[in-house]
């Protein structure tokens, strides 16, 4: 129906999680506009190629280790477990938090066939081995794949030496970090809950 460059844009721009046709086609009649389009794609090819994941959390990082892990001001002994790498943007944008971060990188959910294999565990409990943590804090939404994983956690972490808490109940069932305002966030960090038994 379109020219062929067109619709080969528009199949990448319907990649996006909540991109359907229409808005994809916005966004390339935006793009045709646009006088620094050669900007633009060497910004994409330049964000492939100089962004990475941590080796030791999991967030984006332009070297080895995030800003986060080499910040030698932060609380090493504290550890904020985290689904997505944006629920690490919405709890570092209070301010408040001080301590590290682990990015599982999904959640639980076997409809869709992700295992404990497929999220970033393992890295978690070797930094717990290896590291002086001495509090994990189980920061995931409050939905069925949030719950089940911050279940299955805590069985697990049980058998290490470490503190274990939940963010208090300040979002509702089935929210998103991503998408909760700061107050909301801010109150669930400060009111968690020792899930130690």
């Amino acid at each position: 129906m379109y020219p062929e460059p067109i619709e080969n844009l528009l199949k990448f721009f319907k990649r996006i999680p909540s991109v359907g046709e229409k808005t994809a086609l916005k966004y390339v009649f935006e793009l045709l506009k646009w006088n620094d389009v050669d900007e633009f794609s060497k910004a994409i090819l330049h964000l492939k190629t100089h962004i990475r994941q941590c080796t030791k959390c999991g967030n984006l990082a332009k070297s080895e280790l995030c800003p986060i892990c080499s910040d030698t001001k932060r609380d090493k002994t504290t550890v904020c477990v985290i689904a997505k790498i944006v629920d690490l943007f919405a709890i570092e944008n209070l301010g408040e938090y001080n301590g590290t971060y682990h990015v599982l990188h999904n959640t639980l959910n076997p409809l869709e066939g992700i295992t404990p294999k497929e999220l970033n565990i393992e890295k978690l409990l070797e930094r717990i081995k290896n590291e002086l943590i001495s509090e994990v804090i189980l920061a995931l939404n409050p939905d069925i794949n949030g719950e089940s994983t911050a279940l299955y956690l805590q069985n697990i972490l049980r058998n290490y030496n470490v503190h274990i808490s939940r963010i208090a109940k300040g979002l509702p069932m089935g929210s998103s970090l991503e998408y909760a305002n700061q107050t909301t966030i801010s109150n669930a960090i400060k009111g968690r809950i020792n899930i130690n038994k």
